[in-house]
């Protein structure tokens, strides 16, 4: 058996993962926006779920957003703010956490830099 970067680290990490209740996520059947590696499809299931009161307006609203807070230089400060709101839409479920979704994928490629 030859060791290398896949036998030693992905698919340990991505079985132990998916052992843990990830979902592993195909990159060849993904809808991912580049500028942030948000994967558009799960955020927009993943903000209806948890905020059941909302509609594809407030989705919309929530990706514009959060890419506006990823692309601050306040190294990642306004993101955290809107991870851990209290109000409005929310990004992560804390009551019921089995409401949040996990996904592991094998390598991401972040394509937007800054310079």
């Amino acid at each position: 058996m030859s060791f290398n970067e896949n036998t030693r680290v992905k698919i340990p990490a991505i079985l132990h993962l998916c052992r843990s209740g990830y979902s592993y996520l195909s990159l060849t059947k993904a809808k991912r926006d580049e500028s942030t590696n948000i994967f558009t499809e799960v955020f927009s299931e993943s903000i209806l779920r948890i905020n059941p009161d909302s509609d594809a307006i407030d989705v919309k609203k929530a990706l514009e957003n959060v890419s506006l807070a990823l692309d601050n230089e306040d190294l990642g400060e306004a993101f955290y703010n809107m991870l851990t709101a209290t109000s409005g839409i929310k990004l992560i479920d804390f009551k019921d956490f089995s409401n949040n979704s996990f996904h592991v994928v094998t390598e991401l490629t972040y394509k937007k830099w800054r310079g």
